[in-house]
């Protein structure tokens, strides 16, 4: 088994149809399909590939989906992409997306096995979908490798999900990820493991002044799919360390702009394309999509974790509640975005 496969065209597609919509009735009620009834009259989601074909639920089982967390106490707590609006229009003086990526936090559900010896490796691709309306821009990917650390030997216990945390823009030399035309592809890997030799080599853990760091991160800024293939390489020598897929991924279509997303659709409202605005958003897995999109949670950065909207803060601080995301893996991460115009003739000469 190859743990990490960047397979750039193999896309994931959610569709986002109104309440009314007959036409995927049967979909909705398989449940051996990736099609599931959103709550309170806000339509259905529908999860398939570029060629239209609905997923399986087990397909979907452990992709990556994403959510946006809402930015408003009322209504709906948790969206997933193809419910979300641009917040950035995007236009012809500014039609490029500068973005940056936080790991808040990443959580490890309780049924996740975790001993001394238990680490993991993450990949993110992020860059520009060749679907871009007139880009003359190169196709190329800003590329993470993380090693998270999911053991904290001092207190003998697995790490926190607030102690797993990763500020990406420093991995990229505090230089950011740009998205040519603001339609993006991105993809989202997690290996469980044990530790390899040459996996310390990689990643450096060190202790800081706050003390132990759980996460270490490697950035490629804007290399090609071939550079991504020498990195997997690489990566997969996991497959000698008893690795288990926590999170796999097709690619994931998302419009950081309105001006991206009407290009992509060309106004058609039977063309569905997911989005994501700026602000907190969850990482996470196909299995627990209903677990999220009828949660009503708030997020807690000093925890690292979501929180049902019902719990106080007393119940919270004791631990005295139950928590419906305790055998839930996902990840948080804090989305930085901003509307540029790059300049593909731009070169270190002089004329």
């Amino acid at each position: 088994m190859k743990p990490f496969n960047f397979k750039e065209k193999d896309i994931l597609v959610p569709e986002l149809y109104p309440e009314t919509d007959a036409s995927i009735a049967n979909a909705v009620e398989n449940p051996g399909l990736a099609a599931y009834k959103l709550p309170k009259n806000r339509g259905s989601v529908i999860f398939t590939k570029e060629d239209s074909i609905i997923l399986s639920e087990k397909e979907l089982s452990n992709q990556f989906i994403v959510f946006q967390l809402s930015d408003k106490a009322d209504g709906a707590a948790i969206f997933e992409s193809s419910e979300v609006t641009p917040s950035i229009e995007g236009n012809t003086e500014t039609p490029d997306v500068l973005m940056n990526l936080d790991m808040q936090s990443f959580h490890i559900g309780d049924d996740v096995k975790i001993d001394k010896n238990t680490r993991a490796t993450m990949r993110i691709n992020i860059g520009q979908d060749e679907s871009t309306v007139n880009s003359n821009f190169d196709i190329v990917f800003w590329s993470i490798a993380a090693g998270l650390d999911l053991y904290n030997n001092e207190k003998k216990e697995p790490a926190t999900p607030k102690d797993l945390k990763a500020d990406f823009k420093q991995a990229f030399g505090n230089r950011p990820i740009e998205i040519p035309g603001g339609l993006a592809k991105m993809t989202f890997e997690v290996v469980k493991h044990e530790e390899p030799k040459w996996w310390q080599r990689i990643f450096n853990f060190f202790q800081s002044k706050t003390g132990r760091v759980f996460t270490s991160t490697i950035g490629f800024p804007a290399i090609t799919h071939s550079a991504i293939n020498l990195i997997d390489e690489l990566l997969n020598k996991l497959d000698k360390s008893s690795p288990e897929v926590l999170f796999k991924s097709r690619p994931l279509r998302l419009a950081l702009s309105q001006k991206a997303k009407n290009n992509y659709t060309g106004g058609n409202e039977r063309i569905k394309i997911g989005a994501l605005s700026p602000g907190f958003c969850v990482l996470a897995r196909g299995k627990d999509f209903m677990q999220f999109i009828n949660a009503d949670a708030f997020y807690y950065p000093t925890y690292g974790k979501l929180v049902p909207a019902s719990v106080s803060n007393a119940d919270l601080v004791s631990g005295n509640y139950e928590d419906p995301f305790k055998n839930v893996t996902y990840a948080i991460f804090r989305v930085g975005m901003q509307a540029a115009k790059l300049d593909p003739t731009f070169s270190f000469g002089s004329e």
